[in-house]
C-alpha cells in the first residue's frame, strides 16, 4: 500500500490585502512540513519539577511552543517580499531575514502562526 503525501506547500499571507493582489504580486511563503519527530522539538511540555525540600510537585505545567523555531525549520523561501528602508528596497529571501530586517511584526506573526499548524496533506482518495 502506498500513501501519497504532499510534503511542500505555499502560504499566501492575508497581511495588508496581500491575498487579494494579482498572483504575480502576492507575497508567497514556500515551506515544507515538519516530520512527526521534529514537531516534538518545537512543541512540548516541560517536565514537572519536584521540590526537594518539601517533596511536593509543582502543579504548574509549562507548555513550550516555539513559533520562530518552527518557521526557521520549515520555510524554504519567499517570493515578492520586499521592504523599503530609507528609500532603499531590500528583497527578503530567507527566513532569517524576516527576523533580522524591519519586516512588519504583524506579517511575521501571521507567518509564524500559520506555520505552527500546517501539516502534510494525505491523498483523500486513499482514505
Amino acid at each position: 500500500m502506498v500513501i501519497e503525501v504532499k510534503n511542500k506547500d505555499v502560504f499566501i499571507p492575508k497581511y495588508n490585502g496581500n491575498d487579494k493582489l494579482p498572483d504575480s504580486e502576492q507575497i508567497k511563503v514556500f515551506h515544507r512540513f515538519l516530520l512527526p519527530g521534529e514537531r516534538k522539538k518545537y512543541i512540548y511540555t516541560k517536565p514537572m519539577i519536584l521540590d526537594k525540600m518539601t517533596g511536593k510537585l509543582n502543579p504548574s505545567v509549562d507548555f513550550v511552543q516555539d513559533e520562530k523555531g518552527i518557521a526557521q525549520a520549515i520555510i524554504t523561501g519567499f517570493e515578492n517580499l520586499k521592504i523599503s528602508i530609507d528609500g532603499k528596497e531590500l528583497e527578503i529571501k530567507t527566513v532569517d531575514e524576516i527576523y533580522t530586517h524591519d519586516v512588519p511584526s504583524t506579517l511575521v506573526a501571521e507567518i509564524e502562526s500559520h506555520m505552527l499548524f500546517v501539516s502534510p496533506e494525505v491523498d483523500r482518495d486513499f482514505l
